[in-house]
């Protein structure tokens, strides 16, 4: 599981069985005065590679409870908070860390205050310390990893991936660097070489249910749906009550139209992770989503709203309901939220991130909904900066649809053809291209699409938008051949 496929990401380890035996540098030494403490900050540690986030959050307050001036238990639960999606907890408890790190050691230091930049946007500021730890501790694998992620936030995608391949031969036994090495081959477009390292990752860590989720996401990006279900489900055989597993179920079914399905599974993974506002946001707006699937744009828009009341600073729900009030044609409401989600990019210091690629093709939707198709093109140039091989794919769908709507076919089926290369059943593509046919006079290749679709959701709810239109393009007269 990573940072960039969902709201969620990594939490590593820092203390190795070496250390708390006394082995290690003594610069690297755990500062607490309870070997009781250590001992549950080192069970919190290994739940959190685990990313059990519950079992984990109750271990670390114990030991905060055993020894209040435990500083890096604190920055640990910070790191919890963060990656789960509570930043208001997470900066209260780096906070903590930060005030009792006076006289601990010169890398707790340096991790606590790492973390207290980058929980604050201070982005460079952290990947400037994250170089420090590399230097300072070579052998450190989880600097390596932590260096890397900061580098992808500053779309330095071959730097990071340069990292993860550090962070693992630093230590071939680190699950988590393995694991980001997996996603940076996946982004980069290399399947083979993704896949690899996931079943690396499965080797190292086989009782957890982590790695099995992490090898259905190469999966799922891939477009291997009916693969991903069955390794999410084998994922929750290890832990049934496994959230990540559970809420990426949902996505899968959400992709096949099988919305209920999706609900359900979203509503069941909510359940499994420390509550907290920011969590009741995220699931109001996996719901508000699910609505724009079936096309109800005013329902969504209502319950981006409920999110937005509980987290005001959230771009789960901000790039949503921009989108909603795009759907309803609502385009100077859309224009002023893009403004608020390009001030709050600007704040948290992301103009360089990957953000930039999803507020580049908003732009470009509300351009192309104003008839300002150059323009619109010229946006979605801008957004291709900002991606992966990955994530391209998504700009060259939105080129696609603005050529197809200016009668430009060809260029509209070429950028087709590159928003399938990774993703050959990526099924809003498809829909695209059967429309480019249809618009063509090609009855062979609508049929041929349309049919590869309807397979994909042949357990598709009845209210599904996307199969709907599916309908509406095969029942619909062809045009006449432009011979």
């Amino acid at each position: 599981m990573n940072a960039q496929h969902t709201w969620l990401g990594f939490v590593g380890s820092l203390v190795c069985a070496a250390l708390l035996l006394g082995g290690c540098d003594e610069k690297r030494k755990l500062t607490t005065s309870s070997d009781e403490a250590r001992k549950l900050y080192d069970e919190g540690v290994t739940l959190l590679e685990k990313f059990y986030f519950t079992e984990a959050k109750e271990v670390l307050r114990q030991a905060t409870q055993l020894d209040t001036n435990f500083a890096m238990a604190y920055a640990r639960l910070g790191l919890l908070y963060y990656r789960a999606g509570s930043e208001d907890s997470a900066r209260m408890e780096i906070g903590k860390a930060v005030r009792k790190s006076g006289a601990v050691s010169l890398y707790e230091q340096q991790f606590i205050r790492m973390l207290d930049h980058l929980f604050h946007f201070r982005n460079a500021e952290a990947l400037r310390v994250a170089d420090s730890l590399t230097t300072s501790f070579p052998d450190n694998a989880e600097a390596f990893v932590f260096r890397g992620d900061l580098l992808e936030m500053n779309k330095r995608a071959d730097a990071a991936l340069e990292m993860y391949r550090k962070a693992a031969e630093a230590d071939p036994s680190y699950a988590p660097a393995v694991m980001s090495l997996g996603y940076a081959y996946s982004a980069r477009g290399k399947e083979t070489e993704a896949i690899k390292a996931m079943q690396r990752y499965i080797e190292l860590v086989p009782d957890a249910a982590d790695p099995r989720a992490s090898f259905a996401d190469i999966l799922f990006r891939s477009g291997r749906y009916s693969e991903a279900l069955q390794q999410y489900r084998a994922s929750l055989e290890f832990k049934p009550d496994y959230w990540y597993a559970i809420t990426r179920i949902g996505d899968v079914y959400a992709v096949l139209g099988r919305l209920k399905e999706a609900e359900q599974q979203y509503d069941l993974g909510m359940t499994k992770i420390p509550p907290s506002l920011q969590m009741q946001a995220s699931h109001l707006a996996l719901e508000a989503n699910l609505e724009l699937r079936r096309g109800h744009s005013e329902q969504a828009l209502q319950l981006f709203d409920k999110a937005r009341a509980l987290d005001s600073l959230s771009f789960r729900w901000a790039f949503g309901r921009a989108f909603a009030l795009l759907r309803m044609k609502r385009l100077k409401e859309a224009e002023t939220m893009l403004e608020e989600i390009r001030n709050e990019i600007l704040r948290r210091n992301l103009g360089e991130s990957m953000v930039m690629l999803q507020f580049h093709l908003l732009q470009a939707r509300l351009l192309e909904e104003q008839e300002r198709l150059d323009e619109a093109l010229a946006v979605c140039d801008s957004a291709l900066q900002y991606g992966t091989e990955l994530t391209r794919a998504d700009v060259y769908h939105r080129m696609a649809a603005i050529h197809l709507k200016r009668g430009d076919y060809d260029r509209a089926l070429d950028a087709l053809d590159d928003a399938l290369r990774y993703n050959p059943n990526n099924p809003e593509a498809l829909l695209t291209l059967a429309r480019a046919y249809k618009a063509q006079g090609d009855r062979r290749m609508v049929r041929e699409i349309g049919g590869r679709l309807l397979e994909l959701w042949k357990q598709a709810d009845s209210d599904f938008q996307s199969l709907k239109e599916l309908k509406e393009v095969l029942d619909e007269p062809m045009p006449a051949s432009p011979s």
